[in-house]
């Protein structure tokens, strides 16, 4: 668990989860990290997606073909189930958890029972997906395009051609943004149409991307740092985190950073990128996700998550 502690002299080990208080907002404390409250759990081979309907996480086991579901309380495991070929990415859209299967070209729509609700094909080698305003937008990493699904049936909205090996998504509610791995970009959607109303340059090998409320994150892999980016792509601001960051996620004014080479995860302060502190985990974790006051990570090195 996640506990408030005031800052000494002392090497902080600190992530904040909690939103700081207007009358605190002059100087936000840290939220130290209580080592002894953290615990791995065995999944399967290779996770790599993680997602949570807020009772229970949700993890792709990527060379296993399946899904994790651990119930969030204690991190129990509650079922296993098989999906397609790779899965790499999770999604859940407020009733159903969506996986999109790399080497299928499809996602599979599931009851949180483990229930298959339907397949639906996709672009080559998807990749990563996102929930927003009764659809599916499914990154297809290997086709550089974006898919378009509508939650309530699968049907396929559209299409959309982004950068070369576009791997994550995030929205802002009426736009959603797409990072280029391999074109070092950010592509902005208007999210009713489809249409491409930007591009922006990024850092080196963009991976991760998260809202906050105002601005955009974007966890480049490369160069070790995060950018902070406006909604119309001006630069706000470059922090350093630590190696190979390749997630991001934005809870309650803190922005989490997965390091993939570090084996850990960095906290930010959204408002000023301030670090909060990095806390270990597993070996090369990917994503993240969090239910309620708890961080999950998926640790693909590991075959483990890391309950926080």
């Amino acid at each position: 668990m996640i506990k408030n502690l005031l800052t000494n002299k002392t090497l902080l080990v600190a992530l904040c989860m909690a939103v700081v208080a207007a009358a605190a907002a002059q100087a936000a404390p840290a939220i130290q990290v209580d080592r002894a409250a953290s615990s791995a759990i065995t999944v399967g081979q290779g996770p790599e997606g993680v997602t949570s309907d807020g009772t229970h996480v949700f993890v792709a086991n990527q060379f296993s073909d399946s899904v994790t579901k651990l119930r969030a309380s204690d991190g129990a495991v509650a079922g296993t189930f098989a999906v397609g070929s790779r899965p790499v990415a999770l999604a859940f859209d407020g009733r159903y958890v969506w996986v999109a299967n790399y080497l299928s070209n499809s996602v599979m729509k599931l009851d949180p029972s483990g229930a298959l609700v339907g397949t639906f094909s996709v672009g080559e080698g998807p990749g990563g997906l996102l929930c927003a305003g009764g659809n599916v937008w499914v990154a297809n990493r290997n086709g550089n395009t974006v898919t378009k699904l509508r939650a309530s049936d699968g049907a396929t909205l559209g299409t959309f051609e982004v950068g070369t090996r576009p791997l994550c998504l995030t929205t802002d509610g009426a736009h959603v943004y797409v990072t280029n791995n391999n074109s070092d970009t950010v592509t902005k959607l208007r999210e009713s149409n489809g249409a491409v109303v930007g591009t922006y340059r990024v850092g080196d090998g963009p991976f991760g991307i998260a809202f906050d409320g105002a601005s955009l994150w974007v966890a480049n892999f490369g160069d070790g740092n995060v950018m902070k980016l406006a909604t119309d792509g001006i630069l706000l601001g470059t922090y350093s985190v630590g190696d190979g960051p390749v997630s991001a996620i934005h809870k309650d004014g803190v922005i989490f950073v997965v390091n993939n080479g570090g084996d850990s995860v960095t906290g930010l302060r959204s408002r000023d990128g301030a670090t909060l502190g990095t806390l270990p985990v597993g070996r090369s974790p990917i994503g993240v996700t969090i239910a309620g006051s708890t961080i999950w990570v998926a640790n693909f090195g590991s075959n483990t998550v890391t309950k926080r």
